[in-house]
């Protein structure tokens, strides 16, 4: 029955987003950047008849109704009316991880992002169906979603969790507020005149590397804009603010691994037996010039992607390292095997599933096979 409700709303949502006039791009198209006299809303929204029961939290705490076209009970089943598999309206297939159209990428190739796979909860990629889902170093703990300033809790997540689906200041739609904590906004120097300041930006040709405006008409905002959702160009926070950028956005919710005063250490519990003590991080948001050792950091093999001050295929020594080089934002299918052996320090058996924990599908959203991702960079 569930399959049939899908598809009934993708076949209703399709057939008005047809009659939608504007591009179907991040911020745009149905997204955002609307003009006064729109048709957009109806794409989406029914003011009187809506038959949706989804509803979302005002600044009050109170549930209302989202006033959604179609049946869908869950908000990942109305997102995936245009995302989701032999969907229409969108090219970005976010089930499969696959860029279907021509103009903004490569036919048939791996979004950014990658997949989120089936419906299923699984191990290798954000949960996006509405289930309570703790973050990994996040909280006060490093394994829950408490924020020890006292946002959140465990996160009902969604596709909502992460993106606005209205705009929003950052690259791609992403929230300014995530899980109660500021990563992107608006200021207002002068009444009535919004300034954008996001915490994401990109370097894709003709990006407005201030940040996307509300209140204003999309097409003047989007002329000369080229967005790449198959080759990242992943740009240096804003004013290349080490506090800010897609690291400081994720720590949202993951608080352990990103911090204000880029402490790269801080005492919590991970879960794995050494109980509440110290724990030391990968830097992020710190040119790889910073740690060269006696081998250049830059590699052509499988080059990960750095936030960089303009797009480069070949990287330099003043780039980045973020979260989204490691990592896919949606989902991985990198392949872990052996054994991480962090139970009883004082007696490991290498890959020998003795003191250690099997790693299973656990990839942690990783761009490569076990931790590739760091012999790119160390190349030992």
């Amino acid at each position: 029955m569930r399959k049939l409700s899908i598809m009934l709303a993708v076949a209703v949502v399709a057939s008005v987003l047809l009659l939608t006039p504007g591009i179907a791009l991040a911020n745009f198209g149905p997204h955002g950047g609307y003009s006064m006299d729109t048709d957009a809303c109806a794409g989406c929204h029914r003011a009187h008849t809506a038959a949706s029961p989804i509803t979302w939290t005002n600044n009050d705490g109170e549930q209302r109704s989202a006033l959604l076209l179609s049946t869908a009970t869950e908000l990942y089943e109305f997102c995936f009316t245009c995302h989701g598999q032999a969907a229409a309206g969108a090219d970005t297939n976010v089930v499969d991880g696959i860029y279907e159209g021509t103009d903004y990428g490569t036919t048939g190739m791996m979004l950014n992002s990658g997949a989120f796979g089936d419906h299923v909860v699984g191990q290798n990629k954000h949960t996006f169906n509405g289930s309570s889902w703790g973050a990994w170093g996040g909280g006060d703990t490093g394994r829950d979603g408490i924020i020890s300033t006292g946002h959140g809790g465990l996160i009902a997540m969604s596709c909502g969790s992460c993106h606005d689906v209205h705009g929003s200041s950052n690259y791609r739609l992403l929230k300014d507020i995530v899980n109660g904590v500021t990563v992107g906004g608006y200021t207002e120097p002068t009444p009535g005149d919004f300034v954008p300041d996001p915490y994401v930006i990109s370097n894709e040709p003709g990006y407005p590397e201030d940040g996307w405006l509300l209140h204003e008409p999309g097409a003047a905002q989007m002329a000369g804009y080229e967005p790449n959702y198959t080759m990242p160009m992943y740009a240096k926070a804003p004013a290349q603010d080490p506090t800010r950028g897609i690291s400081a956005w994720c720590a949202a919710c993951h608080t352990q691994y990103h911090r204000d005063d880029l402490a790269i250490s801080s005492v919590y519990d991970a879960n794995d037996g050494f109980g509440y003590t110290m724990r030391y991080r990968h830097p992020v948001n710190v040119e790889l010039a910073n740690y060269k050792g006696p081998r250049s950091l830059i590699i052509t093999d499988q080059v990960l992607p750095l936030a960089q001050d303009s797009f480069s295929t070949t990287g330099s020594e003043t780039d980045w390292i973020d979260c989204l080089t490691c990592h896919r934002a949606h989902g991985s299918d990198a392949v872990m095997e052996g054994y991480a052996n962090v139970f009883d320090s004082t007696d490991p058996e290498p890959d020998s599933g003795v003191g250690g924990v099997d790693p299973g599908n656990k990839n942690a959203f990783l761009r490569l096979d076990n931790r590739g991702v760091c012999q790119q960079c160390h190349n030992k």
